[in-house]
């Protein structure tokens, strides 16, 4: 017999929240055109135009991929398999994107320049 899984309550409320928030942020940063990475030892990165896009679709594929957690919970079907493919193709998927607007800010727009 089929169990489906159990997810504690604090992860769903904290999986929700994250999502809302990255989600929050990344919109008002593609909105002003102006999305800010901190770094931990650097000024961080201001990411505009094209790679700020890139970069609001990584945060779209990480917020999906916290939800996706959510609602397996509430699931009841046996298609667990289809939650860790969405998982690892949300997880790929947005670590891609990351990069690509990581390089694209750096070598392409702004040529390694701060700004």
């Amino acid at each position: 017999m089929y169990v489906p899984n159990k997810i504690d309550p604090s992860t769903r409320t904290w999986n929700i929240f994250l999502s809302t928030c990255l989600l929050l942020y990344g919109t008002v940063g593609v909105y002003v055109d102006d999305i800010y990475i901190p770094g931990k030892r650097t000024p961080g990165t201001h990411f505009h135009g094209e790679p700020a896009w890139l970069l609001y679709a990584a945060m779209i594929c990480a917020s999906l991929n916290m939800l996706s957690v959510v609602v397996d919970h509430y699931d009841i079907r046996n298609n667990e398999i289809n939650y860790k493919r969405f998982a690892k193709v949300t997880q790929f998927l947005g670590w891609g994107l990351f990069i690509l607007a990581l390089v694209l800010d750096l070598f392409v727009f702004h040529k390694g320049t701060r700004h």
